[in-house]
């Protein structure tokens, strides 16, 4: 049972980003679940609830490992190995910012928001040792909770073809990062400490006169290749040197403050050296631009007439550019007039029962799929 159990917490989350993951790749030993995988392609759709103004190109991991001990209840950790994590991002298409693509992003934001929102109460739960529980919801607080992750060589590029056919590239990569469940000897009741250590971060800006030789190296199949390269952020060209950082996470889950913070963070950096010429601070200053102008496409992005841009002009564009304006700023006038509206108090109400009412639906599905995988814990 505890082997379906399992799957079903693995297949629900590793399904979502990994590629054609099975229940056949999971492996069932004498003292552990083990899970295998090697030269995964990511599913980029899975992360549009990170609302990003960047464009996801690739994603790639050369060898993913996890191991869940049998004993997970009693404290004993899991496992999670990647290694040769390599992210490859650019700036949005004009139709990644019309109102499909962005109400997309929107509502996957909004489910990730839920789901946050039910797993920390499930946390609380689990840290108070409060019964009243299926089986299922506490092994998956369990799970998150008790996580040691370990990195090797991750990689994120930030790539622009710019109009004078150079390519600009950004760079964030580390050699390692550990994260791991501190000895909990002197913390309070419902208190997690972790730690992330992470070696070898280094920052860099790079640019290319021959943008398409830089493109087809991006689109390699080897993302090790990528992971471990030294042809892209060569040490003239950092930004940021490599440098070991050390954190302290300390989170309060129990929900009662009583003074305590939420989150205590402590973070320890060596040897911090930081160098930037006029090149790389003015890529610097139009990615902070392109930063800001997503803010405002992620908002109005929906009401712009895509298919009349201003460098054509075509006959009526005056009127189609004008309703733009208006569309955009009246949204905003109506967002704010709405919300001290009866009608929209009464829509929230109206909205909460229905979500209520559909989330006890839920609650009855999961409890009846528990009973069918485990008859004699009808009672839990």
């Amino acid at each position: 049972m505890l082997e379906r159990v399992l799957h079903q917490v693995l297949l629900g989350y590793l399904g979502r980003y990994v590629k054609d993951f099975s229940k056949d790749q999971v492996k069932v030993t004498l003292w552990n679940i083990e899970v295998e995988l090697k030269d995964i392609d990511l599913i980029l759709e899975a992360f549009d609830y990170l609302q990003l103004p960047f464009a996801l190109k690739q994603g790639r991991v050369g060898r993913l490992s996890i191991k869940v001990p049998w004993n997970l209840i009693s404290g004993e950790p899991i496992l999670i190995a990647l290694e040769n994590v390599f992210f490859s991002v650019s700036p949005r298409d004009d139709h990644e910012w019309k109102m499909d693509a962005v109400e997309t992003r929107e509502l996957a934001g909004k489910k990730a928001k839920l789901a946050a929102a039910e797993l920390a109460k499930l946390s609380r739960h689990v840290s108070d040792n409060k019964g009243g529980w299926s089986f299922i919801p506490y092994v998956t607080a369990k799970v998150l909770e008790n996580i040691q992750v370990s990195i090797r060589n991750f990689h994120v590029l930030y790539s622009d073809k710019q109009s004078n056919s150079e390519q600009v590239m950004f760079g964030l990569r580390f050699s390692s990062l550990t994260m791991l469940k501190q000895n909990p000897v002197g913390l309070r009741a419902g208190q997690v400490s972790k730690i992330v250590e992470i070696e070898g971060l280094e920052i860099y800006c790079s640019i290319f006169k021959e943008a398409d030789n830089m493109l087809s190296l991006i689109n390699a199949e080897d993302s090790k290749s990528w992971c471990n390269s030294r042809s892209v952020g060569d040490k003239s060209e950092h930004i940021l040197e490599s440098v070991n950082v050390s954190l302290s996470l300390l989170v309060n889950r129990s929900g009662k403050l009583n003074d305590l913070p939420q989150y205590s963070i402590s973070a320890k950096i060596t040897c911090l050296v930081v160098s930037l010429n006029e090149t790389q601070l003015q890529q610097i200053l139009i990615l902070s631009d392109y930063l800001r102008t997503s803010q405002l496409r992620e908002k109005y992005g929906r009401y712009r007439p895509w298919s009349c841009p201003l460098s054509r002009k075509e006959a009526g564009w005056q009127r189609l550019w004008w309703n733009y304006a208006q569309k955009s700023i009246l949204s905003d006038v109506h967002e704010k007039l709405k919300k001290t509206s009866w009608r929209y108090l009464g829509q929230r109400l109206s909205n909460r029962r229905k979500y209520v009412n559909l989330y006890k639906t839920k609650l009855e599905f999961l409890r009846q799929d528990q009973r069918g995988c485990c008859p004699y814990m009808d009672s839990a």
